[in-house]
């Protein structure tokens, strides 16, 4: 049996992530680096799960990366792309299954999300994506903090990381915790491929912690910001910044909030 730490129940995984085929690994890098590498060896065909028990050098969106612990779930679903949906609006749909998932682990609805890539309670990081297009595939990588004790992480992020757990008051079966995180990821990107793309945006700035925030975005290291109140995000995904009676459309970048 799983226990509340990183030790999987496979076999139980293998029946309850189907369609995805499970490829599992006890120590890795980093599973989206793994997904891509075999990807591009033409060894890895969507639907399917890489998962390790231990993740040593995660990656985050840019130069950031994810630090993670006994506790942290680290899984890349492996996807056939859909011409549907755009490379940057992937992480948005995703990023609303994972928080639907959270939320349903926890019993606590108040989870946000914080554009484009970022899962939050009360303004405390529980669980981040990096989303990437390879050979016709769309890898969705996400790191949560499932059983993970904020206190022993490093002091620079002690206080701005969150857990599974720590909101429910109590461990969570992680094998249980990745099961549903597969089903509601199934389930949004489900109604994304589709014409109810526009319902998932509407359901995501339902949970959205920047709207009515005073926040800056930084698309391009060494160019300048675009600041701005937040407004939510518009019918492609793209964050609205209103600054002096101008409204900004952005595609993606590096948020701050002032």
């Amino acid at each position: 049996m799983s226990t509340a730490s990183n030790s999987f129940d496979l076999d139980r995984l293998r029946r309850q992530l189907k369609p995805f085929r499970l490829h599992w690994y006890p120590r890795l890098r980093s599973t989206n680096d793994q997904a891509a590498h075999l990807r591009e060896q033409g060894s890895l065909f969507a639907p399917a799960v890489v998962l390790t028990g231990h993740q040593t050098a995660g990656r985050g969106r840019g130069s950031n990366t994810w630090w993670s612990r006994k506790g942290s779930l680290t899984v890349t679903f492996v996807l056939a792309a859909d011409d549907q949906v755009e490379p940057h609006q992937l992480p948005l749909a995703a990023g609303l299954a994972v928080r639907n998932a959270a939320a349903e682990l926890t019993g606590d609805n108040s989870i946000q999300l914080k554009w484009p890539n970022d899962v939050l309670h009360q303004g405390r990081k529980l669980a981040g994506l990096l989303c990437e297009r390879v050979r016709k595939a769309d890898l969705v990588g996400i790191g949560m903090n499932v059983n993970l004790d904020p206190a022993e992480a490093p002091r620079a992020i002690r206080d701005n990381i969150t857990s599974l757990s720590a909101i429910r008051g109590r461990k969570i079966e992680i094998t249980e915790a990745l099961a549903i995180l597969a089903g509601h990821l199934r389930l949004v990107l489900e109604r994304a491929s589709g014409r109810s793309f526009l319902a998932v945006l509407r359901e995501y700035d339902q949970h959205h912690a920047l709207i009515g925030r005073s926040v800056c975005v930084t698309s391009t290291p060494g160019e300048p910001s675009i600041c701005g109140r937040c407004e939510g995000v518009d019918s492609m995904g793209r964050l609205l910044l209103r600054s002096k009676g101008t409204l900004h459309h952005v595609i993606s970048g590096t948020v701050q909030v002032r």
